[in-house]
Parts: C-alpha cells; sequence; structure tokens
C-alpha cells in the first residue's frame, strides 16, 4: 500500500510549465483567448499561454461515421487524445461546428443545423462584456468584466480525465444545492459520451474514494486522518494528494511533486485508471487494474455483487470473427464493458461481442461454446468466449465400440429429460413475464442498476422465426423494453394512491421503483379517449427521439388491456408545479425562466425540423413540460402528436384534440394544423412563464379579457412590464423578459403566416438586438370560460386534454 504524504505544491505545475515552453515564438499567431465577435471552426484552435494545451473541434470514428467535439488535449500528444469535452452528449455530425460568444456573453456551439448549444449552461453570464481563456492548467474559463471574474470554467464540470488542480468531491453541503464533482469513463474508445465508470467521493464516506458501476463500487483510495493512500499498486511518487474538509465543501485534488513534469489520471471505459506523465515531449503510461487480486483478467468480476462461480469458469477467451446471434440489446448506452458485467452476471451466458463497429451496444451468444466455434469467422467482430475456447474446441473426440453405443444410451436418456424439461419451461414462460424471468435469471445480481436490467429485458426476448431478425431490427436506433403487468404493480406499490405524482387527461401517473432507481408510470386510463392506435403512435414517436430538452421513454407495458408507458423520473415534476405555485415560484428566477424559455424552443425545433421525423405535438402546455433536477425542461406527452411529411405544410382533421387556452384558432376552429399551431402553443405559455399566471383561469376585474388579452393591452399601452411576475422583474432582466413577452405575441397572432417559424424564434431568443416586427392582437384576446369545458376541474391540477368530434 503505498502512502503518500499531504503537503500541497500547486507552484510546481507553473515551474514545469514554464520550463517546457521552448519558444512562443512557434506559434506567433496562436491565441489563448476568445472574444466577442470571434470564433474558433475548422482546424483553428486556442492554445494556453505555454503551448501545453490546446482547445478546438476533433473528430471521432470513420469517415461514413465521423461526429465532432468540441474539446481540450494536450498540444504535444501525437494521438490529441481529448481530456475535456463540451458536447460530449450531443456531437456534431460533421465539421461545420462553431465556438463563439453569444451576444448575451454565453458560450455557444453552432454547427449548420443551426441547434445553439449553450457551453456554460449551469453557471450563465449575467452581462454581455466576457471572454474566454484556456489557461496553462487545461482550465477553461469564462470571465467577465474587468476583474475577469470568473463566471463558469471547464474543471467544475471534469469528464474522463483529472488533471493537477481538478477537485473530486461534494460541494454545497447542508444545502438544498449539494453538487458532487466526479469522473465519467467514455462509453468506449472511440465514443466520448457518457460511459459506465464513475469514479468519485463516496457520499456515505465522504472519506473514501471509489468507483462506480452503477450501484456496485470498489473503493480505490481513502484519506485516514493523516494521509491519502491508494489501494492498489503503483508507482506514485510523483503526486502529492490533498483531502480538504471545511465549511460546505470536502473534496480531493492532487498536485505535481516533479517541476520538469506533469501527470494525470483517465478512467477508461473498462473501469480501469490509467496514470499518464509527461516529460518533455514524452508520455508514458502506467496500468493500474481496479482490482488486482481477481483471477480474472477483466475489471468485470470486481462490479458483480456476488459474483458467480460458474462450471465454465468466469475466465473469457478473445477471438476473431463473431458469429451473428439472435440475443442482442443494440442500445448505444452499452459499452463492452457492460456486455462483459452483464455476461458474468448469468452463468448461461456462454459469449458476447459488440453489437456496432464503434463498440456499443451488446451481442450475446448461449448456445454451446463449440457451437459458437464452428461459426467462428462469419463475421469480422472479436468475440468473447467463456472458458478455454481452444481447449473447448478440442472435446469432441471420436468414439467407437462399446464407448460408441453407451454414448447413444447417454444421449439418448439426456434428450428425453431435456425434452420434458423444454415443455415444463415452455409452460412456465407462457405464465411467467419477462420481467419476472429476468429477475429469476439473475437473482443473485438483485441490487445491479435498473438501467442494466431493463436492457437485459430489451435484449431477452429471444430468437425470432425470421432470419433477418439481427439485420431489420439493426435498421431501428433502439430497441424498446417490454415489461410485464406484475412488474410494473410492483414497482408501483399496486398503484398505490401514495404514489401519484399526478393526473393527466389520459390517465394517472405514478412513481415506480424497482432495484432501488425511480421512474414514472403513465397508467393510461380506459375512459380515456386515447385508444390503442394513439398509444402505438407515443411509443413509435419518442422511441425514436433523442433530444435533451425531450422526455426519454425507458419501457412500455401491453397487458391485460392495459396501457401503460415507462418514462425517465422527473423529481421535478411539471413546470406549471412550479410556475403557478405561490410558493415554488420563488425557486423560477429570470434567468432560469429565460432557460426554460430556450430549452422548449430547442425541443420544438428539433421536432418541427432536425428529427427523423417530422412531427407536431398538438398538446404543448405547462404541464407537459418536465422539469430534471437542474430545472432543464423536457417536453413529453405525445400522444396526440402527428407526423408531417417533408413536403407537408399543414392538414385538417376531423378530431380536434388539445387543450382549450393552448389551442391555435384554425386548429380549434376548423381542425387545421401545423408547425404554426404549436408555435401559438408555445406563445401562450411564454406568457405563462413571463407572467407567471395561468391563462386558463387568468381572471381580469377591470376587462372580459384573457391572459392574452391583457398582454395584448398592456403592450399596446407600453406597460408590458406590468405583466412580469413581480417574483422576478428587477433592472437586469427587464430587458430579457420584455423580448420573450414580444416573441410570445409574435406567437400567438391570429394568422398562421404572421407567425414566425421555429427556427426564428430560437435565432431571435438568443439575440437581444434582433429587429422584430411589432405584434398584430392575438386570436382569443376576449375572455373564455374555460372551467365547464374542463368539466370543472381543480385549477391547481394539470390541464385535461380531450377530443372533440365536429361533422364536416
Amino acid at each position: 500500500m503505498a502512502s503518500l504524504s499531504l503537503p500541497r505544491n500547486s507552484g510546481k505545475l507553473h515551474s514545469f510549465l514554464f520550463f517546457c515552453s521552448f519558444s512562443l515564438c512557434l506559434s506567433a499567431t496562436a491565441t489563448d483567448t476568445l472574444l466577442p465577435g470571434q470564433d474558433i471552426s475548422g482546424n483553428k484552435t486556442l492554445i494556453s499561454p505555454n503551448q501545453v494545451f490546446e482547445l478546438g473541434f476533433f473528430k471521432t470514428g470513420g469517415s461514413s461515421s465521423a461526429n465532432y467535439y468540441l474539446g481540450i488535449w494536450f498540444r504535444d500528444d501525437p494521438y490529441r487524445k481529448p481530456i475535456w469535452a463540451a458536447n460530449r452528449e450531443s456531437p456534431i455530425p460533421d465539421s461545420s461546428g462553431v465556438l463563439a460568444i453569444r451576444s448575451d456573453g454565453n458560450l455557444v456551439v453552432n454547427d449548420r443545423r443551426q441547434i445553439p448549444m449553450l457551453v456554460n449552461p449551469e453557471r450563465l453570464a449575467t452581462s454581455s462584456s466576457t471572454r474566454s481563456r484556456l489557461l496553462d492548467t487545461g482550465n477553461f474559463v469564462l470571465v467577465e468584466g474587468e476583474s475577469e471574474s470568473v463566471v463558469w470554467e471547464s474543471f467544475l464540470y471534469p469528464c474522463d480525465t483529472l488533471l493537477p488542480g481538478m477537485r473530486i468531491g461534494w460541494f454545497n453541503l447542508g444545502t438544498n444545492k449539494v453538487r458532487d464533482q466526479f469522473l465519467v469513463s467514455w462509453q468506449t474508445p472511440s465514443v466520448p459520451s457518457t460511459g459506465s465508470f464513475v469514479l468519485g467521493l463516496d457520499k456515505n464516506n465522504l472519506t473514501e474514494l471509489g468507483v462506480w458501476h452503477y450501484q456496485v463500487s470498489r473503493v480505490i483510495g481513502y484519506w485516514d486522518g493523516r494521509r491519502f493512500s491508494f489501494l492498489y499498486n503503483s508507482s506514485l511518487d510523483e503526486y502529492n494528494f490533498s483531502y480538504v474538509t471545511g465549511g460546505d465543501e470536502r473534496y480531493f485534488t492532487f498536485a505535481n511533486r516533479r517541476n520538469d513534469s506533469i501527470s494525470w489520471f483517465v478512467l477508461t471505459p473498462s473501469g480501469e485508471i490509467q496514470a499518464f506523465t509527461m516529460i518533455g515531449k514524452e508520455i508514458s503510461m502506467v496500468y493500474s487494474p481496479i482490482c488486482e487480486n481477481t483471477s480474472s483478467s477483466s475489471a468485470a468480476d470486481c462490479f458483480i455483487e456476488q459474483p458467480l462461480s460458474c462450471r465454465d469458469g468466469n475466465n473469457f477467451s478473445k477471438i476473431e470473427g463473431a458469429p451473428n446471434s439472435n440475443v442482442f440489446n443494440e442500445s448505444v448506452r452499452l459499452g463492452i464493458s457492460d456486455c462483459d458485467i452483464m455476461c458474468r452476471s448469468n452463468c448461461s451466458c456462454t459469449g458476447f461481442t459488440s453489437y456496432r463497429d464503434d463498440g456499443t451496444g451488446c451481442m450475446f451468444y448461449y448456445e454451446d461454446a463449440s457451437s459458437i466455434l464452428d461459426k467462428i469467422g462469419e463475421g469480422n467482430a472479436t468475440i468473447f468466449i467463456r472458458g478455454n475456447a481452444t481447449k473447448t474446441a478440442h472435446q469432441n473426440p471420436r468414439r467407437s465400440g462399446s464407448g460408441h453405443k453407451m454414448l447413444l444410451w447417454v444421449i439418448g436418456i439426456i434428450a428425453a429429460v431435456m425434452l420434458v424439461i423444454s415443455v415444463a419451461m415452455f409452460i412456465s414462460r407462457k405464465k411467467c413475464s419477462t420481467c419476472l424471468a429476468a429477475w429469476k435469471e439473475n437473482r443473485t445480481s438483485t441490487n445491479r442498476s435498473l438501467e442494466l436490467f431493463l436492457r437485459q429485458l430489451g435484449s431477452a426476448r429471444g430468437p425470432s422465426n425470421s432470419t433477418s431478425r439481427v439485420d431489420s431490427v439493426r435498421k431501428r436506433d433502439q430497441e424498446l423494453p417490454i415489461l410485464s403487468f406484475s412488474c410494473v404493480t410492483t414497482s408501483t406499490n399496486n398503484f398505490s394512491p401514495a404514489n401519484v405524482l399526478g393526473e393527466g387527461g389520459f390517465g394517472p401517473v405514478y412513481k415506480g421503483m424497482l432495484l432501488g432507481h425511480e421512474f414514472a408510470v403513465k397508467r393510461l386510463s380506459r375512459k380515456s379517449g386515447q385508444g390503442i392506435e394513439e398509444f402505438k403512435n407515443e411509443v413509435q414517436l419518442i422511441s425514436r427521439l433523442q433530444h435533451r430538452n425531450l422526455v426519454k421513454l425507458l419501457g412500455c407495458c401491453v397487458e391485460r388491456e392495459e396501457k401503460i408507458l415507462i418514462y425517465e423520473y422527473m423529481a421535478n415534476k411539471s413546470l406549471d408545479s412550479f410556475l403557478f405555485d405561490r410558493n415554488k415560484k420563488q425557486l423560477l428566477d429570470w434567468r432560469r425562466r429565460v432557460s426554460i424559455i430556450e430549452g422548449i424552443a430547442q425541443g420544438l425545433l428539433y421536432l418541427h425540423k432536425y428529427s427523423r421525423l417530422r412531427i407536431i405535438h398538438r398538446d404543448l402546455k405547462t404541464s407537459n413540460i418536465l422539469l430534471d433536477d437542474d430545472m432543464n425542461p423536457k417536453i413529453s406527452d405525445f400522444g396526440m402528436a402527428r407526423i408531417f411529411g417533408e413536403n407537408e405544410a399543414r392538414a385538417r382533421t376531423n378530431k380536434v384534440v388539445g387543450t382549450y387556452g393552448y389551442m391555435s384558432p384554425e386548429y380549434a376552429v376548423h381542425g387545421l394544423f401545423s408547425t404554426k399551431s404549436d408555435i401559438f402553443s408555445f406563445g401562450v405559455i411564454m406568457l405563462e412563464i413571463v407572467s407567471g399566471q395561468r391563462n386558463t383561469t387568468f381572471s381580469n376585474l377591470d376587462h372580459s379579457l384573457n391572459l392574452l388579452g391583457h398582454a395584448w393591452e398592456l403592450w399596446s399601452s407600453n406597460r408590458g412590464i406590468e405583466l412580469i411576475d413581480p417574483v422576478v422583474a428587477d433592472t437586469s432582466s427587464i430587458g430579457k423578459l420584455l423580448l420573450c413577452l414580444h416573441i410570445a405575441l409574435l406567437c400567438v397572432q391570429e394568422r398562421p403566416e404572421d407567425r414566425p417559424s421555429t427556427s426564428d424564434v430560437v435565432t431571435v431568443l438568443s439575440n437581444e438586438n434582433s429587429d422584430l416586427p411589432p405584434p398584430k392582437k392575438p386570436a382569443f384576446s376576449a375572455h373564455i370560460d374555460y372551467s365547464n369545458s374542463l368539466h370543472q376541474q381543480d385549477r391547481l391540477t394539470n390541464d385535461i386534454s380531450y377530443s372533440v368530434i365536429e361533422g364536416r
């Protein structure tokens, strides 16, 4: 066990950096600063003052599947391995990425799709006088004002690399804004998106440093009160670790001991830790396995809660030429380390390989190892087979004479027994749900995460009669897990009223929990009016949509005439639960409200323009905007959505569905809908966010006006400021909020052609200096008694969506 001394030496890093800066004249045009009006794109980069780090766009994948990311790397690293990526969850499909400082002072990445991505959404600038710098520590910072106070820095949001000076730990302890800072591995060596392994401080023991694979962890170091110690053998003489405790912070950090080198740690996609050291331009690496005492060559055994003792062992042989399998999970969230752990956790699994060329997804094998070996060479991928594959391939010697006769007897008996067992298993499987079967098969691993559990459900559907099943499914992005009704019932405590999160127009939403993980269960009422077609529509649509501002569908249940959807759990529930609550609305300051508006607009732009399916939502309202832990908005409830063709501008329906108060006039009256219908609904939502008042229950004592009419009247008389919610109105927010009010009034104009497009809305929201036309009088500006249409629903509950059949 190596122990490391405590003293910190932060100045030595800078000494080393000065030592290694052999000549600044090598890059006379290089700069470390990005100013407003400048940009980083193509081959243009920022270079830290002493030319240690470089920031720019890098590419991963081959020519046919290349993705681009904004990242930082060591300038002298010939492989340019990024140590940080800004958009690891939102890759750019081509080289059109541009980094710039927006007019409001925030960093934004844009590309040819015109979908701007904020680099610093967690900490927004308060003025437009900002600039960004790449420091010699590898930290990318956004500063503002003459004092250059730091607004945001990349060191607060690390990826898979721990640099000297970075902090790993917990902050704001004892407050309602507790934040943890940790490393998250890449998905695969060529896919920067978040992987399955996390390195951080144990929240139950703040002096222990560990690596997690979902809920299973391994301690790799600890602070004993005097010094920091690692629990694996490695040469760590070049590090000075420190444990800082004080006030509301607990964290680890480290500095380099030597002046002539710089060292750093990387958490690999397989859960290992690599320690790198650079001296001059030479980079060396020390490999550090998480658990060196295991007989397995894989880290997977360390992350199985109860390691299995399988007959063929837990060692896997690596062989090239993997054949196809009918059991697979194509989720892009799975890396080869996940496949390894899932296969090791099930003794019936005899082999695994990656589903895609980039290393994501899993393909599993359950046949005899010798049968797999007979088909080796059919594919190009690498397969991992349980046991000694070479030995297995030769364990079928020929027999003759009495030995052959005895073998026939044995085979006959075994065949008869297997037939009986097969019939029994067939009957049993008919009665048991997929969820229950997966639970029984993996009952020794019940502490595994829900995510892996659902993924195995998706992959355990077994073979199909179609010989082209693998090829046909590969054309889809995801295989949606189907849960049994008994599984859903168990997760919601038999649909207990105590688990109800809310009540929508199509039925209640419950909080569910399995294996310690939370999710939302939307149970469609049989009286709701949403039939099987609407249900199938929602499943098909949302399972194909991938955007940070759209709610994620985890699975579904179609059993016993039940129609149930399983969504990711949103701890903050819906936007209306904050916006129209006297106490909770205090948490929505003006920056957060503007951020929510921008997020909804981004999600809507994706639906209307950039998703593979052009989609009209048709029921956009505040109760269908969910908020995650960080108050990021996510559009939900796609039961009424419609797909549009490429050349289709608008459509007509005899079945008008939606919510009064949010429906556009052409849709409510004539059944005509288009992207401009959603824009109208978005405009209503913007007015509600700015004012903090609900359109469907707005009451003005002096005039027979609804919220739209009231907003128009105030705007027309240059009193728009009076509409702004007093909770957020202050001198610094007036300009942005009045811009939102102006855009909202443009969105709710009566004629669809007068309303802006979704792209225009997104563009204008990011530019306060836009020259906007004056809005015309909005539709439905007179007061309508919505309470009758809503069947006297409680005004504090969600708005009710419904259908009206009109004759033509």
